[in-house]
C-alpha cells in the first residue's frame, strides 16, 4: 500500500466534502451567496444536510472511508509504469460513480413499491452527479498521485521482487468494501429519520392549530404584549370602584344571527360601599399574546343598548353589567382574539381571561356603560 495514494486519496476526501458543505453553506446564506452556490460543483446532494445531524455524519464519514480506502487500493493497481495521472484520475471518477452508484441502488430499492419503477428511477441521479463531479475535480487528486508518485521513485531504493499479496494488504480494500456497502443503508435510515421527522412535525401542527381556521400561532410575529393597564382619563374618586375592591365575571358570549354579545359583571367584594361611573377599560390579545388590534367604541351594540354613563352605588356584595357587542367575524387565516382583557376603568389594573372569541384584527367592539344589575325577581 503506497503512501502516495493515501494521500492522494486523503486529498479526494477533502475536495468531496469541501465541494459538498461550501455550495450548501452559500446556499443557506441567500442573496447573492446563494446563486454563487450553483457555480461550485457538488458531489452531494442537499438531501445529505436535511437528514438528521447524526446520519448526515455517518453517511459522510462512510463517503469518506470509501474515498480513501477505495483511492489506497485501486490507484496503484491501475498505474503502470510511469503513467499514474490517468489511473489516478479514472480511480476518482470509479470511486465517485459507485458512491453514488449505490445510493441510487438504496433509493431504488426503498421506493419502488410506493411509486413503482417509473417512479423510483426518478428518484435517482446521484450516479450521474458524483461521476460528473469527478470528471471536472478529479485530476486534483491524480495530480497529486503523480507528482508524489514521482518524489517516491527518486528517493526509494531499488526495486523488490513482488509478493504474493499479504492479508495485511487486503484490508484496505475490505474496510473501502464493506463502507461502500454499508453506505446505501445509512443514507436511507437518514431519509427515514428526516421524514419520521418531519411527520412529527406535521402532527405537532396540527394539533396546535385553531380549530376555527385562525392563523396559526407564530413566535417569531411581530406585535407588542397586551398592556396591563391603559392610560387613566383623570383621578378616581376616593370612593370609586378599582381593581382592589371588585371583581369582575366574564361569562361565554350569547350569540344572534350573525351578531355577538357578551355580558360583564362588576362585583363589590369588599365590606365598603364603592362608586362606579362610567365605561369598562377592554382589550384582546391573539393567538401570539401580542395587544390585537381592535377598535373599542362607547355605546350601543345590536345586543344590547347604551344607558349612558352615570354614577353607581355598589354596596357590599352587589353588582353592575356591562355589554360588549360586535358582529360576527370568519377566524380563517386571521389574527383572532384568544385573550380577554378587562378592568373597571380605564387606569386600573387589567383582568384576563383565556376565552377564543370570533374577534380579528381590524374589528370594532361595542361597549355600554356600567349600569345597576338587574336582579331576578322571586
Amino acid at each position: 500500500m503506497s503512501r502516495r495514494a493515501l494521500i492522494a486519496g486523503g486529498v479526494l476526501a477533502a475536495l468531496w466534502v469541501l465541494c459538498g458543505w461550501l455550495p450548501y453553506a452559500l446556499y443557506a446564506a441567500g442573496g447573492s451567496l446563494a446563486t454563487m452556490s450553483q457555480l461550485i460543483p457538488s458531489p452531494m446532494q442537499r438531501g445529505v444536510f436535511g437528514s438528521p445531524v447524526a446520519w448526515a455524519v455517518i453517511v459522510q464519514v462512510l463517503m469518506v472511508i470509501v474515498l480513501v480506502a477505495g483511492f489506497a487500493a485501486l490507484a496503484p493497481r491501475l498505474a503502470t509504469g510511469r503513467a499514474s495521472f490517468v489511473p489516478g484520475w479514472l480511480t476518482t471518477i470509479l470511486l465517485a460513480f459507485a458512491v453514488g452508484a449505490v445510493i441510487d441502488l438504496g433509493s431504488f430499492v426503498s421506493w419502488v413499491g410506493a411509486f413503482g419503477i417509473r417512479g423510483a428511477i426518478g428518484t435517482m441521479g446521484a450516479a450521474a452527479l458524483t461521476a460528473y463531479w469527478a470528471v471536472l475535480v478529479g485530476w486534483v487528486p491524480a495530480l497529486v498521485f503523480a507528482r508524489v508518485g514521482r518524489s517516491e521513485r527518486s528517493d526509494a531504493a531499488p526495486p523488490r521482487p513482488r509478493r504474493r499479496l499479504s492479508a495485511r494488504a487486503a484490508i484496505i480494500p475490505a474496510i473501502a468494501g464493506i463502507a461502500l456497502l454499508v453506505l446505501p443503508f445509512a443514507a436511507q435510515a437518514g431519509h427515514d429519520a428526516t421524514q419520521a421527522q418531519l411527520r412529527e412535525e406535521q402532527m405537532q401542527a396540527q394539533a396546535d392549530a385553531d380549530p376555527s381556521g385562525a392563523a396559526a400561532p407564530d413566535a417569531s410575529a411581530p406585535g407588542e404584549p397586551v398592556p396591563t393597564s391603559a392610560r387613566a382619563e383623570g383621578p378616581l374618586p376616593a370612593d370609586a370602584c378599582t381593581t382592589d375592591n371588585t371583581t369582575i365575571a366574564a361569562p361565554a358570549p350569547d350569540g344572534a344571527t350573525g351578531h355577538r354579545g357578551q355580558s360583564l359583571q362588576l362585583i363589590n367584594v369588599s365590606e365598603e360601599a364603592c362608586v362606579v361611573d362610567g365605561y369598562p377599560d377592554v382589550a384582546y390579545g391573539d393567538q401570539n399574546d401580542h395587544l390585537l388590534d381592535v377598535t373599542v367604541e362607547h355605546g350601543r351594540s345590536f345586543m344590547a343598548e347604551d344607558p349612558g354613563p352615570a354614577p353607581i352605588t355598589l354596596q357590599p356584595g352587589e353588582s353592575a353589567s356591562a355589554v360588549i357587542g360586535w358582529d360576527a367575524n370568519s377566524e380563517h387565516g386571521q389574527l383572532a382574539a384568544r385573550s380577554l382583557w378587562i378592568a373597571v376603568a380605564p387606569g386600573e389594573r387589567r383582568l384576563s381571561w383565556d376565552l377564543p372569541l370570533d374577534i380579528i384584527a381590524g374589528s370594532t367592539v361595542s361597549i355600554t356603560a356600567w349600569q345597576p344589575q338587574v336582579l331576578p325577581e322571586g
